[in-house]
């Protein structure tokens, strides 16, 4: 299963840099006898001028969906409200902003914290609207357990309510009965740096007899309509497809060709295509949720040769997404190719991103 781009989308952020809105300029009247100073930076709405649908979001939450909000009727693009942020000395990643509008992320630590306080004077919101409802912080657990400490595959996301009640509709009994022996994604980038396609290879050994599917979930952070298209390739088939259209979440079942007998080992393809994301949705990341351990995990990264990134790196974090460790840099070569890999990972999420050609001024790491 993923994460943001969990595959689950394996997503989160994703569009190519799109253009800033524009500020009208005012023309002085004939009448000025001095000019007037400069004004000072101001929301791009008012507090008391919002709309009654943002009103009613900030008082009921939840959260991503008041913050969604308030960025659309900004009228400001993430990369916009990125160099805002910047000015004011309290920067945040547009994969951040992504992930905080989508759900998959909340605002926790100290400086993610003061940078939603100056968020909310940019959005034009009145004070401690989007801060009061965040609730309490969500509990952190180690990046690595024991298979026998894994948790059900719910409770991975008991905190999106949406993803865990897709999952009571479906059979994932088998998942704790398949040992994960490799795994390996290769994630195509186009020339803007947008996430279009990602190929996975899977090893699995069988613990008991008929286990007989594999359970995916893609969490695209992503407000299109058009979900994700998945095409088994080699020894599965499509089974049931769930899909909250909302949220931007799928759940699907790879059926086996064949039931697995205890100890039998099944090598199965399939890939996810991407659509196009929507205009405030920056995806220049992927990354795997593991439940449970897998021997090897390998993810490459394929970019486009003639439009290579600026910068890519590897990252490590914990079941909430909250990171463990130092970012590692990884080395784009003259084909656009680029990979990292651990060894006996899990419980935790590995993820790549990458900071497109086209977005010279934006940091690669992301914050909460």
């Amino acid at each position: 299963m993923t994460g943001p781009k969990t595959e689950a989308r394996p997503t989160a952020p994703r569009p190519a840099v799109r253009g800033m809105q524009g500020a009208q300029q005012a023309h002085p009247t004939q009448q000025q006898a001095h000019p007037t100073p400069a004004p000072k930076p101001q929301p791009t709405q008012q507090a008391g001028a919002i709309s009654a649908e943002l009103a009613e979001l900030l008082r009921t939450g939840p959260f991503e969906a008041a913050l969604r909000t308030a960025i659309r009727s900004s009228r400001l693009s993430l990369e916009r409200i990125q160099h805002r942020l910047r000015a004011r000395g309290t920067p945040v990643s547009i994969t951040a902003l992504s992930y905080w509008q989508s759900g998959r992320r909340r605002p926790e630590r100290p400086d993610s914290l003061l940078a939603l306080a100056q968020l909310e004077q940019v959005l034009g919101v009145p004070e401690n609207s989007l801060s009061a409802l965040l609730g309490p912080p969500r509990p952190r657990g180690r990046t690595r357990q024991a298979s026998t400490e894994a948790p059900p595959l719910s409770a991975l996301w008991s905190e999106h309510e949406s993803a865990a009640e897709l999952l009571t509709k479906i059979d994932t009994n088998h998942d704790s009965k398949l040992t994960r022996l490799s795994h390996h994604d290769v994630v195509h980038v186009d020339q803007r740096g947008d996430l279009r396609k990602i190929r996975t290879r899977k090893l699995v050994r069988a613990e008991t007899n008929n286990a007989d599917r594999w359970v995916i979930m893609f969490d695209g952070a992503s407000s299109v309509a058009t979900p994700p298209i998945i095409r088994p390739i080699r020894s599965c088939r499509l089974g049931q497809v769930l899909t909250d259209h909302a949220r931007d979440l799928v759940v699907a079942e790879l059926l086996f060709d064949h039931a697995l007998a205890r100890g039998e080992t099944l090598l199965l393809e399939y890939e996810i295509i991407d659509p196009p994301t929507g205009p405030n949705e920056a995806e220049h990341s992927f990354c795997r949720l593991f439940r449970l351990p897998v021997r090897q995990y390998v993810v490459e990264l394929q970019f486009d040769p003639a439009h290579p990134p600026a910068g890519c790196e590897s990252y490590v974090g914990d079941s909430s997404m909250q990171e463990a460790e130092q970012p590692k840099q990884l080395q784009v070569d003259r084909f656009g190719r680029a990979h990292a890999v651990a060894l006996d990972f899990g419980m935790g999420v590995f993820g790549v991103r990458w900071k497109p050609e086209e977005q010279q001024g934006t940091e690669p790491s992301g914050t909460d």
